[in-house]
């Protein structure tokens, strides 16, 4: 079984919500029954094991002694899944900052735009990636080496 391991497989397998409910059964579950999960994702078995299959497929999940788990890949995935769910929750907030930000008012100084950024997003991940991304490159800036080190135990975590 060949893998098929790029972003687009990745947003694709991810993009269905039974898929997701089963991805986190997986993740949450010491022991996981198919015959409980295929009942309570309402699947067919044909279906629930065509997702697992495309969950292995996609390089988030691994089969070992008998059991799926989640894959080092599959963890870091997960990470950026959630960040990505706590975007969307701040989604209106930041279309105010940016509102702001392109109005006609740009006699706001550059701490004044980063008080309202403060102000507005709540989530300290989120207000990070905001604060200190590089808007001409989409490229994060660099963070100090404590803050890298904090960032990738995080990751791995």
């Amino acid at each position: 079984m060949s893998k098929n391991v790029s972003i687009s497989n990745v947003l694709k397998v991810l993009s269905d919500q039974k898929t997701q409910k089963l991805l986190s059964a997986l993740i949450e579950a010491q022991e996981v029954q198919s015959q409980p999960l295929i009942v309570e994702l309402g699947l067919s078995r044909r279906q629930y094991y065509n997702r697992i299959k495309d969950l292995v497929l996609a390089g988030l999940i691994r089969r070992q002694r008998r059991k799926y788990m989640l894959s080092s890949f599959g963890k870091v995935i997960i990470s950026i899944q959630k960040i990505a769910e706590k975007a969307a929750n701040s989604y209106w907030k930041m279309e105010a900052i940016d509102t702001i930000r392109m109005s006609d008012n740009s006699s706001l100084a550059e701490v004044d735009y980063t008080r309202i950024i403060d102000i507005l997003l709540d989530d300290v991940e989120i207000k990070d990636i905001y604060l200190h991304s590089d808007t001409n490159s989409n490229k994060r800036k660099p963070h100090t080496n404590e803050g890298k080190r904090k960032m990738m135990l995080n990751t791995l975590g």
